[in-house]
């Protein structure tokens, strides 16, 4: 059998929410060939109720929760030596947007040629000098039927060439939680590969969301029981944009931590204190090299 197409997904202490992405994949106009379970999981859980539902979909347990980073890896490395020519990774949260959103990006992805690493649904370019993303605009969406991007982001469906994997191109499982999708694309692109949106699929997910006239949001006050992403999004960042050589953003990211760290402190010093907790352990670990699982 011609290798084609395969999909992974992985997940977490999410069974329920698992099983509907799972049939939402299944039920796309072209069906990865072969679909597979990475379970961070340390029980059977998930393993236990996917085999009642859905027998015929691989499994693989990681054991312990490694993070969508270190489930990607294990995921795209077990299935690109296995053949498969392209891979989705995907979260347990995330499923595909339109029944033939599997179909359009692999027809997109075979008539580029061999230098494409990767297509999914929505992605944008990095500005190299704050590590924020680029907004892609209407206007470039409009202009043709794909457009080349610097990442799509984790949930965006990335299908990935299985090739780009078994040259070593994969996440660096030690970011855990946060840029590890950015990480991984940057990899890619540094290798020469193209990295395409399907600009149909990202118009009408952008009509759908209502984000047609999107403006950045201001800052607000998160909830403090999310207040751990900082520390993973401060240290994963600085890391990135680091090993890219894009250093006028690492100061960029520097300087803003430390403005939104003070700036926390008119929501009382009880939020302060959490905020700058954060972004001092992100900063120090970053500084050492020391890639911990924190509040997870």
């Amino acid at each position: 059998m011609n290798k084609k197409f395969a999909a992974f997904i992985v997940t977490y202490n999410r069974p329920d929410i698992l099983m509907d992405t799972i049939q939402k994949c299944l039920d796309q106009t072209r069906p990865p060939d072969k679909l597979m379970i990475v379970d961070n999981n340390d029980n059977d859980e998930t393993k236990n109720k996917a085999a009642q539902l859905f027998p015929n979909v691989a499994h693989l347990k990681v054991g312990h929760n490694s993070g969508f980073a270190g489930g990607g890896k294990a995921g795209l490395e077990a299935l690109a030596k296995e053949g498969y020519e392209w891979i989705l990774w995907a979260d347990d949260n995330d499923p595909p947007y339109t029944d033939d959103t599997f179909e359009k990006l692999l027809q997109l992805a075979e008539s580029f040629g061999s230098n494409c690493g990767q297509v999914g649904v929505v992605g944008h370019k990095i500005n190299k000098r704050t590590g924020l993303v680029i907004r892609t605009t209407n206007e470039e969406l409009e202009k043709g039927d794909y457009l080349e991007v610097d990442t799509i982001g984790g949930g965006m469906i990335k299908i990935i060439r299985g090739e780009s994997v078994l040259k070593g191109i994969v996440p660096e499982a030690k970011l855990f939680f946060g840029f590890e999708d950015l990480d991984h694309d940057l990899s890619q692109k540094r290798a020469g590969y193209k990295i395409l949106v399907h600009t149909g699929l990202f118009l009408d997910l952008r009509k759908k969301w209502n984000r047609m006239n999107y403006k950045r949001a201001t800052v607000r006050k998160k909830d403090e029981g999310v207040l751990w992403r900082d520390y993973y999004s401060i240290r994963n960042s600085l890391f990135v944009m680091t090993k890219n050589r894009y250093y006028m953003a690492v100061c960029s990211i520097l300087a803003v931590s430390f403005a939104k760290s003070m700036m926390s402190y008119k929501h009382g010093l009880r939020y302060g204190t959490l905020v700058t907790r954060n972004t001092l352990k992100a900063w120090r670990d970053y500084t050492f090299n020391r890639f911990y699982k924190r509040n997870v």
